[in-house]
């Protein structure tokens, strides 16, 4: 009886392509409704390097070689970034519509997907009817909601994660469709359509290495083919897995063979163990889960402690609670196919990134994107193929309806934090204040925001504090803090303090170019400042010798040419510089009262 109401209640779409078409609007709005405020959101972390500081994207001439030669292995992605630059350079607005796009598509991209594994053997008599058409949407509306998510779509960077996880998808929908198709055209259009999916997936990013062995998941769970035919699968996934392997290394412009080749392509960074990095992410992985179920606590930059070894309680109390979570799961493959695929998965989906290749962030919430799928799947079907079989549906739509309201509160109000860089690395430090990356970047957002005196604070707490044999202690600070210590004491106009800074790390510090050029260009800000034209000039000069493509020296540059007088080249460099960044209103401002003299 409460079936018949539900259907009758939904009889208003009339047509399955009319049911599609409100799920699909309904999903549009709610992404709109919670992501649209983020299109004025600063860049963070990674950006700057990745985009607004990256002479690939704001010096690229429109060929593949320049992005391929820089990263190979993400040129899908770079070439986003790109062609982001050519149509809005810097602005961040056209950054954040093409993330929210994307997040959109990958929501569609599950929708697609749930819909065809509906159809699978395993399935396709598992849900009746109502359950069938609003499962697919279920899942969607998770996966675009959860706050879990942020990070892929507002951190501009992470746009190569919300790409990977809709490439990923599609082809596994392909897949499933092209194993459900009854005839040979069928499976050449959609197993084309799968290929074509993964290999943007994987020059995207490397995480997706794992899509060919969730498509021999899919094949064992929702197929249950023979093990003649799983073998068959699993071979190919592993000759796919290789072949990608040697393309990677290949792009590298490495001996695939070597061991040195596999060395650096399966580990980010050589200050972690593979040890002491999977027993880490033991834990880390349950801080993964704890953050899908109750979605409190999130920020930024974590401050997470390494595991020595697997030999510490925390570390084998979550290492016997996977292996827990994967045995139900494997235990429960003919019976609940479900809850296999979505635990198997999330496991799965977070091999790459949570195993034995170390990278120098242990902990990010972006990661979670892809395996959260599993998740999303599983929690959609207990809403709305286990909960109705316990209560009514109407009950069941109270309950989906409240989870749905709750995570896009949360993912609404994060987003609001994340418009205000202060206010995200204030609630960052506040929850990890030993983080020194942490301090120094909030220490840099209060300086930029006129607020100086608060940022050297900020910028002080980022110091590591060092116990001498003799008792006592010195204190060091990063590059990066010390360059903004520098903009601070020019802002309180301690000159000559920045000065001797600056002096002193020029002399004593191993500078890469970039870094270098930076404390020249702020050296010559200061000399500015005091009206020493001259010295400000040789300056920036020196800084776009050692590191040409150095914007910000070149438009100081032009500055101090005109306050020597020299117009022409002042005009010159000004013109060159918005032909890079043509909405720069402080270089208009500046090319117009030259030109106008």
């Amino acid at each position: 009886m409460a079936e018949i109401q539900l259907t009758n209640t939904s009889s208003v779409w009339r047509t399955p392509l009319a049911l599609l078409a409100a799920q699909f609007g309904i999903l549009l709005l709610a992404v709109l409704i919670i992501y649209a405020q983020t299109v004025d959101a600063p860049f963070y972390l990674d950006d700057f390097s990745s985009i607004q500081e990256n002479p690939v994207i704001y010096d690229w001439q429109g060929t593949f070689a320049e992005l391929w030669r820089f990263s190979a292995a993400r040129i899908i992605g770079y070439f986003s970034f790109a062609l982001n630059y050519q149509i809005g350079h810097f602005d961040v607005f056209g950054y954040h519509i093409v993330n929210i796009v994307v997040h959109f598509l990958a929501g569609l991209a599950v929708f697609a997907f749930i819909r065809s594994l509906l159809r699978t053997p395993a399935l396709a008599d598992h849900l009746d009817d109502t359950a069938q058409r609003w499962l697919p949407f279920m899942v969607a509306l998770l996966f675009l909601v959860h706050p879990l998510h942020i990070q892929a779509v507002t951190y501009i960077v992470q746009r190569l994660t919300a790409m990977t996880a809709l490439f990923y998808i599609a082809a596994l929908a392909c897949f499933v469709q092209a194993r459900l198709g009854q005839s040979y055209r069928q499976w050449v259009l959609w197993g084309s359509a799968c290929a074509l999916f993964t290999i943007l997936a994987f020059f995207t990013k490397q995480n997706s290495a794992t899509l060919p062995m969730a498509m021999l998941l899919i094949e064992w769970i929702f197929f249950q083919c023979s093990f003649r035919r799983l073998a068959i699968t699993g071979g190919s996934a592993f000759g796919i897995m290789l072949l990608l392997v040697l393309v990677l290394a290949w792009s590298m412009g490495q001996n695939p063979f070597s061991l040195e080749a596999m060395q650096s392509m399966t580990r980010e960074t050589t200050e972690i163990s593979r040890t002491s990095y999977l027993a880490t992410q033991m834990t880390v992985l349950w801080w993964y889960l704890r953050l899908f179920f109750v979605p409190l606590g999130m920020h930024i930059d974590y401050d997470y402690p390494l595991a020595d070894g697997f030999f510490q309680a925390d570390v084998l109390l979550a290492l016997v609670g996977h292996l827990a979570l994967i045995s139900l799961a494997i235990y429960n493959v003919r019976r609940v196919p479900v809850l296999a695929f979505g635990l198997l998965f999330y496991y799965l989906a977070h091999a790459v990134e949570s195993s034995v290749l170390p990278i120098r962030d242990v902990v990010f919430e972006h990661r979670t994107y892809l395996p959260d799928l599993g998740l999303c799947f599983l929690i959609g079907w207990v809403l709305i193929g286990v909960i109705p079989r316990w209560v009514n549906w109407r009950s069941a739509l109270v309950v989906s309806l409240a989870c749905v309201l709750i995570l896009s509160g949360l993912t609404w109000w994060r987003n609001q934090i994340w418009r205000d860089p202060i206010a995200l690395w204030q609630d960052n430090v506040e929850k990890a204040p030993q983080k020194r990356r942490a301090w120094v970047i909030l220490g840099k957002h209060l300086i930029q925001a006129g607020r100086p005196t608060e940022g050297l604070k900020a910028l002080e707490r980022s110091a590591d504090v060092v116990v001498k044999a003799d008792g006592s202690t010195s204190r060091s600070f990063t590059i990066e803090a010390l360059l903004n210590m520098v903009v601070a004491m020019r802002k309180l106009e301690r000159h000559q303090e920045a000065l001797a800074l600056i002096e002193q790390i020029l002399a004593g510090a191993t500078l890469r170019n970039f870094d270098h050029a930076k404390f020249l260009v702020n050296r010559g800000n200061i000399q500015y400042q005091l009206r020493l034209y001259a010295e400000a000039e040789a300056s920036y000069r020196e800084a776009i010798r050692i590191y040409p493509q150095n914007i910000a020296a070149r438009a100081n540059l032009a500055s101090a040419l005109a306050a020597r007088g020299n117009i022409p080249e002042a005009i010159q460099l000004y013109e060159e510089i918005l032909q890079l960044d043509p909405s720069n209103q402080v270089i208009l401002d500046n090319l117009a009262r030259l030109k106008g003299q």
